[in-house]
């Protein structure tokens, strides 16, 4: 228990040294899919359009650099179309509790400032479906099996998004951003060791978000002190 409080202190002593501190929520649509090793497994990948919500707190310092906190819920997968058949489509769905950590970079002081982020996320899967429509062939004649593979129930990368915000007043904002995850060389692939020959398996996202923010610290701004000058030759003798 004694622990607990001290690292409760520690959380509010480093949320103290920052100028503002805002809360919010936060939704938008991703294009996501996999990328198979070898290639000849994303022949016929098509976008998957989902949709990801959540929470989002920002802890800025005076220089506009801080920390972007968030909790998601995010569905990824991917989805493919035959073109030898008709009306054919697979696609498998895979939620999951994702939370970023970023690095939160605003440039300009006014009421309109663009927004950089980037860090790691780490997601927790909470469920998976498929679906399949005159899809049996492709599936039957797969020799790497990637229909039935189990897919990781944690999953993590990076994440870099820009973006800007608008100040509709001193206490509430409203944000945009694009972002793209980082799954870079060496990164966690969705299925577990490289089943069937599979040597890779990550996944990819471009999406876009809007969000509303709250400023429970607005963000403080520098006084000038205007000291008194006195009128030339007012002290000299006469």
């Amino acid at each position: 228990m004694k622990r607990l409080f001290i690292s409760i202190a520690s959380v509010l002593v480093a949320v103290s040294s920052f100028a503002q501190l805002s809360v919010g929520v936060r939704g938008g649509y991703g294009a996501f899919g996999v990328q198979f090793e070898p290639p000849s497994l994303n022949g016929n990948q098509e976008n998957l359009f989902e949709p990801n919500f959540g929470f989002v707190a920002v802890f800025n310092d005076k220089n506009n650099a801080g920390i972007q906190l968030e909790v998601n819920y995010a569905v990824k997968g991917w989805r493919e179309m035959d073109e030898d058949i008709e009306d054919s489509e697979y696609k498998r769905e895979v939620s999951y509790l994702e939370i970023p950590v970023m690095s939160h970079v605003e440039l300009g002081r006014g009421w309109f400032r663009i927004i950089g982020t980037l860090g790691p996320y780490i997601a927790f899967k909470q469920s998976e479906k498929s679906h399949s429509k005159n899809y049996d062939a492709v599936i039957g004649y797969n020799t790497y099996d990637v229909y039935n593979q189990k897919i990781r129930d944690i999953d993590f990368g990076n994440k870099v998004g820009l973006g800007f915000r608008v100040n509709i007043g001193k206490y509430v904002s409203a944000f945009a951003d694009v972002r793209y995850d980082l799954q870079i060389a060496g990164g966690q692939n969705i299925f577990k060791d490289h089943p069937n020959g599979i040597q890779t398996s990550r996944y990819k996202e471009l999406g876009g978000s809007v969000g509303i923010m709250f400023n429970i610290l607005p963000q403080r701004t520098t006084v000038v002190k205007e000291y008194y000058v006195p009128k030339e030759g007012l002290y000299d003798e006469p």
